[in-house]
């Protein structure tokens, strides 16, 4: 079952924090010291970012994060396959489970 493409993904405002420091490349020991919490509590929410996007890495994570802050001609861009045919396919794979849709050109 793939996400409703009328009903964006949307972080709660804790895994968006925890999403922009996995992406700055923190380990979660780190983000647990950063965010106040647990490092029990960091695994949580990387768990459950990890399934509402339907990811399987940290890496996954920071490249969402990164389409999620990037300008929406770039989101639209990757959406549309980009340039680069090699990455056309994981880029719209990536950018359809992104925060913000992509607006029509």
């Amino acid at each position: 079952m793939s996400p409703d493409p009328k009903h964006p993904i949307t972080p709660t405002p804790r895994e968006r924090d925890l999403m922009m420091l996995i992406a700055r490349g923190m380990q979660n020991k780190n983000i647990a010291y950063e965010l106040k919490i647990s490092e029990n509590t960091v695994r949580a929410h990387i768990g459950n970012i990890m399934r509402k996007y339907r990811l399987q890495n940290r890496t996954q994570i920071a490249i969402i994060f990164a389409l999620q802050a990037a300008p929406p001609s770039l989101r639209r861009n990757l959406a549309n396959g980009g340039r680069n045919s090699a990455t056309a396919a994981p880029a719209k794979a990536v950018a359809r489970n992104t925060l913000v849709p992509t607006a029509p050109d």
